[in-house]
This record gives structure tokens, C-alpha cells and sequence, in this order.
């Protein structure tokens, strides 16, 4: 498993996360590492690390990052944002702030990619317009 794989994961936990309970957390990610193992031959431990750490940091820091997506966006709010670009922008933002060892440019590509890959066809330039505002905040 790559780590565009396990990004694209973390996604769909947080996108599942949004229509769940916060005691709903440890189950959603419980569920799929427990799929991982079963598939995996044990070679993936940094890679179970990585999800681990990018899905409860995100957890974590849930308030933060909305807070900074709220201030990057204009007329829109993170209610009004789709599930699922909403769960793109979570995991980019968090780790444009909080993950060091990752360029900002990786995060972005990343983010772009996947959604891509999951959303509408409006939604990378969306995120990318979004993004670049995450980035002139953090590095503000």
C-alpha cells in the first residue's frame, strides 16, 4: 500500500466520520486496519502508522483545521462544503500544518489527486483555490 492509498483511506474514514458519533472513531479506522492485516503480509507497519497518525491527528485538530478552511474559503462554509472534498481538505490541511516532513506541495498534488479521483470535475480546482488560501494563513 503507498501513502496515496492510505490518504485515499483516510478520506473515506473522515467522510464516514462526518455521518457518525465521535465514539464512532476508533471503530471506523479499527475496521479498516483490521482489513489491511488481513491482506497485507505484516510488511505495512509504517504505512498502518501513517494511517494511524494522519486520521486521529486530523481527529484532533478537527476544530483548527475547519477553522482555518472557513477562514480560506469565501461565501462558503465547512457545512457547505461536499462530504467528501470536505474530507480532502481536512487531511491536506492537516498536514500542511501539523506534518513538517511533508512538501506542501506533495499535500496539495495529493489532495488534488484524489479528488480527482472521487469527486466532480469542479472539485480540484475548488480544493487547489482553498488550499493555496491554507497555505498563505499557516505560512502568514
Amino acid at each position: 500500500m503507498t501513502r496515496r492509498n492510505a490518504r485515499e483511506l483516510i478520506m473515506q474514514m473522515l467522510y464516514e466520520y462526518t455521518f457518525h458519533n465521535e465514539e464512532d472513531a476508533d471503530r471506523l479506522i479499527g475496521e479498516k486496519l483490521s482489513e489491511i492485516r488481513a491482506n497485507e503480509d505484516g510488511s505495512n507497519k509504517a504505512v498502518i502508522k501513517f494511517i494511524e497518525e494522519e486520521y486521529y491527528g486530523v481527529l484532533e485538530h478537527l476544530d483548527e483545521i475547519d477553522e482555518l478552511i472557513n477562514k480560506s474559503t469565501q461565501h462558503w462554509t465547512v457545512s457547505r462544503i461536499a462530504k467528501v472534498d470536505l474530507g480532502i481538505l481536512r487531511l491536506a490541511t492537516y498536514e500542511l500544518k501539523w506534518r513538517s516532513d511533508v512538501p506542501h506541495k506533495v499535500v496539495v498534488n495529493e489532495a488534488l489527486e484524489i479528488a480527482k479521483a472521487y469527486s466532480t470535475d469542479k472539485s480540484p480546482q475548488f480544493i487547489n483555490g482553498i488550499l493555496g488560501n491554507v497555505i498563505k494563513l499557516i505560512e502568514g
